[in-house]
C-alpha cells in the first residue's frame, strides 16, 4: 500500500508534468518568490506588471494554502516555521505554468 505522501506526489507529478511540457520554451515574465518580512511561515508572490496569476503553496507537512494575485506582492502564510514549501502558479499568458520552492522562517 502506497503511503501518503507517495501518492500525493504521484497525483501531483500526473497534474503538472503535462503543464511544464506544455510551457516549455515559452517563457516571458513570471512570479518571483520570497520569505514574508518578519511574519513566519509566509511566502511572498511577488507578479509582474500586467500579469495575473493563481498559486497554491504547500508545505512538507501538506498545509495548503492558495491565492489568486494582481500585479505587485502577494501572501501566502500560515505554513510550518523552517519548512520548504513548494509554490505552483497558473496563469493566463504564457508560460501559464510557474512552480518553485522557498524556505520559509
Amino acid at each position: 500500500m502506497m503511503n501518503k505522501f507517495a501518492a500525493r506526489t504521484a497525483i501531483a507529478s500526473a497534474v503538472i508534468a503535462p503543464a511544464m511540457v506544455l510551457a516549455a520554451g515559452t517563457a516571458t515574465a513570471v512570479p518571483t518568490l520570497g520569505v514574508g518580512a518578519g511574519a513566519s511561515g509566509e511566502v511572498t508572490v511577488t507578479v509582474p506588471a500586467g500579469e495575473n496569476w493563481t498559486c497554491f503553496g504547500f508545505d512538507s507537512g501538506f498545509k495548503l494554502e492558495s491565492g489568486a494575485f494582481a500585479p505587485g506582492v502577494g501572501r501566502l502564510s500560515g505554513f510550518a516555521k523552517d519548512s520548504t514549501v513548494t509554490v505552483f502558479c497558473f496563469g493566463g499568458t504564457p508560460p501559464f505554468f510557474f512552480t518553485g520552492s522557498v524556505k520559509v522562517t
